[in-house]
């Protein structure tokens, strides 16, 4: 099964790296849906909802303040301003 490899980044710090089968965010053209396969693109991310379907069940999610997304072969980075989770800690 084809995987992501993501990493959710502060400007000043690593806020989580994991394997998924999806991610969620919205940016300045609209909400985008990574799955593994997904071509290459970059773009700015707009306050809103994130989430991150993990390889082994999990969910991540959470509102992004701003930032951007970079996607090219099955590589993930979202860098962020600011992160807030949905009831759940960094580490999980």
């Amino acid at each position: 099964m084809a995987e992501l490899i993501v990493e959710v980044v502060a400007l000043d710090r690593k806020i989580w790296a994991g394997t998924a089968k999806m991610v969620r965010v919205r940016t300045t053209e609209g909400d985008i849906g990574i799955l593994p396969g997904h071509e290459s693109v970059a773009g700015l991310l707009r306050p809103g909802k994130f989430a991150v379907e993990r390889v082994d069940g999990g969910r991540l999610s959470g509102h992004i303040d701003s930032g951007f997304i970079s996607v090219d072969s099955n590589r993930v980075t979202v860098v962020a301003d600011e992160v807030d989770f949905d009831g759940q800690s960094e580490s999980e």
